[in-house]
């Protein structure tokens, strides 16, 4: 049997729970994992809070012929999606991983269809084309914190077409995301310019990104502090990010945001991230950063594998400002 974190309604984290489940053994093309970590990303609370349900009801109407019933019927849900672990049983037609192979890797969803799965448990079944192998270098923890972020970064930049020279602005850059997404683009050429609260200042020159914090005036801030014209904006938190790389003068096509919404998308912003993703090659491509220590990950806290404190941790996250990630230990 294994443990397992999933809700059979949408709330806070108190519709968390822990449940037993059989062993599952891996189909064709599948992997099974001990998991040792789980990254966790605000994608994961507002899932069951059911931020995203109007997200869902625009995918069905996307992709009617893929989405069988209504999302919010389809319970109980999985929580989270990044993973670390070590595999001990491998399905049929995996030629590239074997079993004692430490791993990586993040559960995507199909487009137009809700994700009943979640990486917080002891044993996780996977397709192997999710999963790549974990630099030794990197311990679990740092591992479990690259799925979303790594692909949503590569994803959104390869949409905005980035490339050495640009000047982009990155919106909540000492997040989980965005501080991965600031690095990424440094090591791609660009000068980056990222926003966050006074307090990541220091952590962002660290980074060798240009601070800004937010606030008032911010578009002439931002003008100040750029070194030549900004060619780039990717919005990592929502809100007014879109207006501002229109008041920079930066077309459409020029600006990238991770949140839909009418808004952004009226505004000419392309909703980007990892739908664009080439999925493992993106997250090989920063494990790999990572080790290398060109990519350095920021871990806010660990949590160890309770209900009690999975639950701590997501009101954690919900809260804002959580400088890099926050990981639950399942080792």
């Amino acid at each position: 049997m294994s443990r397992a974190i999933e809700y059979q309604r949408f709330g806070g984290p108190e519709v968390l729970e822990e449940v037993e489940r059989p062993t599952q053994a891996p189909g064709d093309g599948e992997v099974r994992i001990v998991v040792r970590a789980a990254g966790l990303n605000p994608l994961d609370f507002k899932t069951f809070e059911g931020d995203l349900r109007p997200v869902e009801r625009l995918q069905r109407l996307i992709h009617p012929r893929r989405w069988f019933e209504d999302a919010s019927s389809r319970f109980p849900r999985g929580v989270a999606r990044d993973f670390a672990g070590v595999i001990d049983a491998v399905g049929t037609n995996v030629t590239d991983l074997a079993v004692g192979d430490a791993v990586l890797g993040t559960l995507r969803s199909a487009p137009g269809q809700a994700d009943t799965r979640g990486a917080l448990t002891t044993e996780l079944v996977a397709p192997a084309e999710d999963v790549v192998k974990k630099p030794v270098s990197l311990s679990f923890t740092q591992a479990a914190c690259l799925g979303v972020a790594s692909q949503t970064a590569c994803g959104a930049f390869r949409q905005l077409n980035l490339h050495e020279g640009d000047v982009t602005v990155i919106s909540a850059a000492a997040g989980g995301v965005g501080s991965i997404a600031a690095q990424l683009a440094v090591s791609r050429g660009a000068t980056v310019i990222g926003i966050a609260s006074a307090r990541n200042t220091e952590y962002l020159r660290s980074l060798d990104t240009i601070p800004v914090t937010y606030g008032e005036n911010l578009t002439s801030r931002v003008r100040e502090a750029a070194p030549s014209p900004i060619t780039k904006l990717l919005d990592c938190y929502g809100g007014t990010y879109v207006q501002l790389g229109r008041d920079l003068g930066l077309t459409g096509r020029s600006i990238g945001t991770l949140v839909p919404s009418p808004t952004a998308i009226l505004r000419g912003a392309q909703f980007t991230g990892s739908r664009h993703s080439n999925g493992r090659i993106d997250l090989e491509e920063v494990a790999q950063l990572v080790a290398a220590d060109v990519i350095k990950v920021e871990i806010a806290r660990t949590y160890p594998y309770t209900l009690e404190q999975v639950r701590a941790a997501y009101t954690e996250l919900a809260k804002g400002h959580v400088r890099g990630k926050l990981v639950v230990d399942l080792s």
